[in-house]
């Protein structure tokens, strides 16, 4: 079982930053990218904050492979809120 909490971790990591990364590219590819990059940046922290909020939900529940969605979730939305900060202080500070 600790096995799977892994790699569901793993790929939960791995799945939100790669969706990351293609909503980035589509913000830089556009003539106004300060405002797309604003909007990825909100989706990314909106999506982040309810990931967080199912996980831990996931994670109190005692129904079996909980752990597992658990770990999934609260690992998706790390890379993409970390990303989204590091961008956003770049564009505007």
């Amino acid at each position: 079982m600790r096995a799977a909490i892994w790699v569901a971790g793993i790929g939960g990591l791995l799945l939100g930053h790669i969706l990351w990364l293609a909503g980035i590219s589509l913000a830089i590819n556009t003539a106004t990218v300060s405002t797309w990059v604003l909007v990825v940046a909100a989706v990314s922290f909106m999506l982040g904050g309810l990931c967080a909020y199912v996980g831990m939900r996931c994670y109190r529940s005692a129904a079996p492979n909980s752990d597992v969605w658990a770990a999934f979730l609260l690992a998706l939305p790390a890379s993409p809120v970390l990303l989204s900060l590091a961008v956003l202080g770049v564009t505007y500070l």
